[in-house]
């Protein structure tokens, strides 16, 4: 049986309603929690596919955070892929508790190619324009990003940077490390357990009050980059013919800001569907 990667998106998304500083930090730069980013195709024939993809979230968390709001989320894509190199997708997301419920819309588009002549180390760019309905001059629709993915038998390791600009700029980076195990395989259907470790990174922006004499402080404001969140996630993968299905459950484990506390280790169920198409 045929496997692929499928290209994903990669969004940063503002609450609508009224936040904390911390809160406009960590949504500055939202990553890798409702489309995936990266990866390139492997084992495909260099031909061209359309592939179609419907996620959905029981828990909506941004960085690993939810901000007590108690909410669901599902996105929808379609991705057309030339080969193992080319793509273009468009992409949406609902959530249920934001007015509006459907906030953006963004279109990706980007290059992968494989670095080495055993095709296990391969470079992806992509570019993203992301349309929100709320036009607010902090929100950044254009992004860039690059990701390095190695793949060892049922080992891969990916790392990726990516710069989000046109508002309020910033800069990020993850890590990630899943490892394939084989449930069972035969000629129509393939089942797997791909249990995966995640670590997002990215700028901050921290005030410190410094005393200067007796009576007088200032505030003195600095950027750093650090970790953000740790998520591990448990998937089962089904892919049955042209179809793909997934169950996880994704466990988030946010660092606190220099103004949180009281983040605790939140856990969610997610599910995606998947069909993809030769034309």
């Amino acid at each position: 049986m045929k496997k692929f990667f499928f290209v994903g998106f990669f969004f940063s998304y503002l609450y609508v309603f009224s936040q904390t500083e911390e809160e406009e930090a960590i949504l500055d730069s939202v990553l890798d929690e409702f489309f995936s980013t990266d990866s390139l195709l492997v084992d495909l024939p260099k031909t061209n596919y359309l592939y179609t993809n419907f996620s959905f979230d029981e828990s909506v968390f941004f960085a690993g955070r939810d901000f007590d709001i108690n909410q669901f989320g599902f996105t929808p894509s379609i991705s057309y892929m030339r080969g193992q190199n080319f793509f273009v997708s468009l992409g949406s997301a609902y959530f249920s508790e934001l007015d509006p419920k459907w906030d953006f819309v963004s279109i990706s588009s980007g290059y992968s190619l494989f670095l080495d002549q055993n095709e296990k180390l391969s470079l992806t760019g992509i570019y993203s324009r992301i349309f929100f309905a709320d036009n607010t001059a902090e929100l950044n629709p254009n992004r860039l990003s690059a990701s390095l993915a190695l793949y060892k038998n049922s080992l891969r390791l990916r790392g990726s940077a990516g710069y989000l600009f046109g508002g309020s700029t910033a800069f990020y980076t993850t890590l990630s490390c899943s490892y394939e195990i084989s449930i069972f395989e035969n000629d129509r259907r393939e089942m797997s357990f791909n249990p995966q470790l995640s670590f997002l990174m990215s700028e901050q922006t921290i005030s410190e009050q410094i005393a200067s004499g007796f009576f007088n402080t200032q505030i003195m404001e600095r950027e750093v980059f650090d970790l953000i969140n740790t998520q591990t996630s448990l998937p089962i993968q089904l892919d049955s013919g042209n179809w793909d299905f997934q169950l996880s459950y994704n466990i988030n484990l946010p660092k606190a800001l220099a103004n949180e506390s009281n983040l605790n280790p939140r856990g969610y169920f997610s599910f995606s569907i998947g069909y993809f198409s030769t034309l």
